[in-house]
């Protein structure tokens, strides 16, 4: 079993088009006025445990029972009970991807979490955190980051206000006031001064870029400028796309064409790129079209005052690395009087990154100075906490015996991926060696020895730990592959013992029964000790976190309330709620969520473990007929599934749908069918889309249509203007023939057809990127992008409801089928939350309340109880 990084993606992020438009069928209403908090707002978990990433744990210093855990989607949990169960705690975490944890054995209230964001720090045991000062990814980079960071803070055990912190960036930096304020204690610049970013193989996004505010130099006249460029420098491997985007001082904005050329470069040039490098961007013509009559057709350098470079492409599994040495505008004329030739511009500097390398980035990309490789953990020895030991992973072992002063590269027999001390002795350091083994030192690093027998293959130690009580106990996590291993040594390190199975916890984890009672453990991140009962450990791991009471001999599966699914759709029927996830199939609730059954995959699968997406649930028969759509990860192309039994029995449906994986036009890189509607009067007719246009022969994605229930497709001949969407596809309750179609970008907004998909019209497009529809039973449809739309009169004219917009696009749309009136929405980024209407539109009141994950992807409401269903990551529900 695995996950993978494109969960993570779950919130797509495009660059801001600067400015508002009203198109000819727009209507303007007043600014709604939203109430804060103005509803009842305790909303209680209703999901499951298990099946997603958790990456680092840690044991409350004195609460015995108490455990923290994180994970890469949803923050942060803790248990009072040893692991029996879990709850959510994220009030003021800011980032939810948390990679690394500590505890503050001086302030034993006190833990800190590495996110992707920053470095956060609570003082009562993580009800509340806060974000510490200049921790952040594009400041000093304190973070945690998937596949960087292991244990990569460390607090002094006699002194709280000391704090260590191992950066992704390759510098180890030292706190003395708690956090507060931070000095470099390792670390080299890169002599060149230039400004480094690697874009790919940083997270699972499919996109990333970065960007500045770009000041012209003073007293440079528009007419005296020819260009603007930048000293660039490849590293001779290309991403698919790469573009620059010029923002004016009005808002406009201009793309370049396509630069992913210049990767391919490894020698230091300057790239000087003129107006005709430049038209105006599509998407903004789309979103201003009034606006776009006056600009300019190419940019008037003297008005930019913001650039972003961005790349596209297969960025989870493929990296390119540039350097940028300055931004400049070439001119004719500069402000001291200097003349040339328009053919041979002067170069006059706007931003010299060896000065300053500020920048913001977004996606899959790292930005820093520095060269050096990821530190992934630091640690100090219990005894002696002056004595500081890192793991690099490009170095190796790093010591210092100086509180970080000066710094020694030990020579260990193999790199160490892996280290720990002795509970007593700081002369004793243990090593985990890539493929090697484990080792042990009884001299500070100076010699070694190392057992070899009896570990996995192609093994990467992630961390060890020496028990606080008797130091002949030392334990050891590796993971090989999506494999993970646990090793237990009770002499001392000679010899080592594996355990690396443990019972499953179907209550608690109801994820691929067909496993059995008993699994092996998948991909270990981090291995804790109980410091109040050094027998009880703690790992956490791929899908199933498990605890041992006797010293690493048994393991058991803890996960109850850990909720880390990543929901995409919820369903309702005959007291029965469905629901699909990323990586983890679809599950159903017989008790409104208090315990989940899984319908498929019963175990991994080839063909179907993987990502389902929407579920479409109708009455057929006297059972519930299920279809849901699926991308399997090991690059199957989409597929649906059909059940005509509620679950009990299905199969998996590709006749008519793509035979390959579609790239081109589609949001995450790779077609995913994110949209599902079926015909309320005619449960035979089913649609499925699948982003991603047609090229070189193959007929792409788009809309596909059954007629037989989802028992086959057919590709619809004539499709909608773009075929880039994610969930909006409706089928009008009023009328079969009528379809709506939510297209993304380059001819982005709302598609209508009114003959069945045989042909369409462009409706709506005062929105290029609208990512979800609803028709209501009266026929009336909503368009859901940064604001949300009313169309009564079945697209012909639109009518703006929202005035307000916390950050994002609307993701969540919901409305009460018992009163069209009441609505609820959702944002994506931002401040995101929740938010009701009562009166269609003209006023809201926000209800995120203790909404563990304020970026809900999907609303829905169920009529029959009452309550509010909010999935994203995570899965809650509200009393309404």
């Amino acid at each position: 079993m695995k996950t993978v990084n494109n969960r993570i993606l779950w919130t797509v992020m495009m660059l801001a088009v600067v400015g508002t438009s009203r198109g000819a069928n727009a209507q303007v209403v007043a600014p709604p006025q939203v109430a804060n908090q103005g509803l009842a707002s305790q909303w209680e978990s209703a999901g499951w445990g298990g099946g997603g990433y958790y990456w680092a744990t840690a044991f409350h210093p004195r609460k015995d029972g108490v455990i923290y855990m994180a994970g890469d989607v949803l923050g942060v949990y803790k248990t009072a009970d040893h692991g029996r169960s879990w709850r959510i705690i994220n009030n003021g975490l800011g980032n939810y991807a948390v990679y690394s944890l500590a505890v503050d054995r001086a302030n034993p209230d006190t833990v800190y979490a590495a996110s992707e964001g920053g470095l956060y720090k609570s003082s009562d045991t993580g009800e509340h955190w806060t974000l510490l000062p200049h921790t952040g990814r594009e400041e000093l980079r304190i973070t945690g980051e998937r596949g960087k960071s292991v244990r990569c803070i460390a607090v002094d055990p006699t002194n709280g206000n000391i704090v260590y912190a191992a950066s992704p960036s390759g510098l180890i930096y030292k706190s003395i006031d708690g956090g507060q304020n931070w000095a470099t204690v390792y670390g080299e610049k890169d002599s060149s001064g230039a400004l480094r970013v690697q874009y790919g193989k940083n997270n699972g996004d499919y996109f990333g870029g970065l960007w500045l505010p770009l000041t012209v130099p003073a007293g440079l006249q528009t007419a005296d400028a020819v260009g603007l460029g930048f000293a660039f420098q490849g590293d001779g491997t290309a991403p698919r796309e790469a573009y620059l985007s010029l923002t004016t001082v009005s808002g406009a904005l201009y793309r370049s064409k396509n630069l992913s050329a210049f990767f391919l470069d490894k020698v230091w040039r300057d790239v000087l790129l003129r107006g005709e490098d430049f038209a105006i961007d599509p998407e903004y013509a789309k979103q201003h079209p009034d606006a776009v009559k006056t600009l300019p057709a190419t940019p008037e350098w003297g008005a930019v005052n913001r650039m972003d470079f961005a790349c596209v492409g297969d960025l989870p599994n493929a990296s390119s690395v540039i350097k940028l040495g300055r931004i400049f505008f070439g001119v004719t004329r500069t402000p001291d009087g200097k003349t040339a030739n328009a053919d041979k511009p002067i170069l006059l500097t706007a931003r010299e990154f060896s000065v300053d390398k500020t920048v913001r980035s977004y996606g899959n990309i790292s930005v820093g100075a520095w060269e050096s490789a990821s530190i992934s953990s630091v640690a100090l020895a219990p005894k002696n906490s002056a004595t500081v030991l890192a793991v690099s992973q490009g170095t190796g072992l790093l010591l210092s015996r100086d509180a970080g002063t000066t710094w020694t590269a030990l020579k260990a027999p193999a790199k160490a991926s892996a280290a720990a001390f002795d509970a007593v002795n700081a002369d004793v350091i243990y090593a985990g060696f890539d493929n090697g083994g484990i080792g042990k030192s009884t001299d500070g690093g100076v010699t070694w020895t190392t057992a070899t027998e009896g570990f996995a293959k192609d093994l990467t130690f992630k961390e060890l730990v020496v028990s606080p009580t008797n130091s002949q106990d030392v334990y050891a996590i590796g993971a090989a592959g999506w494999g993970g291993f646990f090793y237990a040594s009770h002499d001392g390190g000679k010899n080592w013992a594996n355990a690396s199975t443990l019972a499953t916890d179907p209550k608690a984890d109801p994820t691929l029964p067909g496993e059995g009672a008993t699994a092996t453990l998948s991909a270990v991140t981090n291995l804790a000790i109980n410091p109040v009962n050094p027998q009880e450990l703690f790992i956490s791991a791929n899908w199933r976190p498990c605890l041992s009471q006797d010293a690493g001999r048994t393991w058991t599966e803890r996960v109850h309330g850990a909720d880390i699914s990543v929901i995409t759709d919820v369903r309702f029927s005959e007291g029965r709620v469905y629901a699909s996830a990323m990586d983890e199939g679809t599950l159903m609730s017989e008790n409104d969520g208090g315990q989940w059954q899984q319908l498929w995959p019963l175990k991994w699968s080839q063909e179907l473990s993987g990502h389902n997406w929407r579920l479409a649930i109708t009455r057929q028969n006297g059972a519930d007929r299920i279809i849901s759509t699926v991308s399997p990860w090991d690059k199957y192309p989409p597929r649906t599934v059909l059940s005509e039994d509620g679950g009990k029995n299905f199969k998996i449906v590709t006749a008519g749908l793509p035979d390959y994986l579609i790239h081109p036009n589609t949001m995450w890189g790779v077609g995913h069918p994110r949209a599902l509607a079926v015909d309320p009067r005619n449960p035979q007719i089913a649609y499925v889309g699948i982003d991603g246009d047609a090229t070189d022969g193959k007929s792409g994605g788009g809309l596909f249509k059954s007629l037989d229930g989802g028992a086959s497709w057919k590709q619809l001949p004539n499709q909608p203007g773009s075929r880039r969407m994610f969930y909006g596809l409706m089928v009008d309750p009023t009328d079969s023939q009528r379809i709506y179609w939510a297209a993304l970008g380059d001819g982005g907004g709302v598609w209508r057809s009114e003959n069945g998909g045989e042909s369409w019209q462009h409706v709506f497009s005062d929105e290029g990127w609208p990512f979800n529809l609803m028709v209501a039973r009266d026929g009336t449809a909503y368009c859901a992008g940064r604001a949300l739309w009313r169309s009564s009169d079945h697209g012909a004219t639109w009518k703006k409801l929202t005035n307000f917009s916390p950050g994002g696009n609307i993701m969540g749309l919901e409305e009460d089928p018992r009163d069209s009136k009441t609505l609820w929405i959702s944002f994506d980024a931002g401040k995101g939350g929740v938010y009701k209407t009562g009166d269609g539109g003209a006023t809201w009141k926000e209800m995120t309340g203790n909404l563990p994950y304020i970026y809900p992807q999907v609303l829905r409401f169920n009529p029959a109880t009452n309550e509010l269903w909010a999935g994203g990551v995570g899965l809650f529900k509200i009393k309404q």
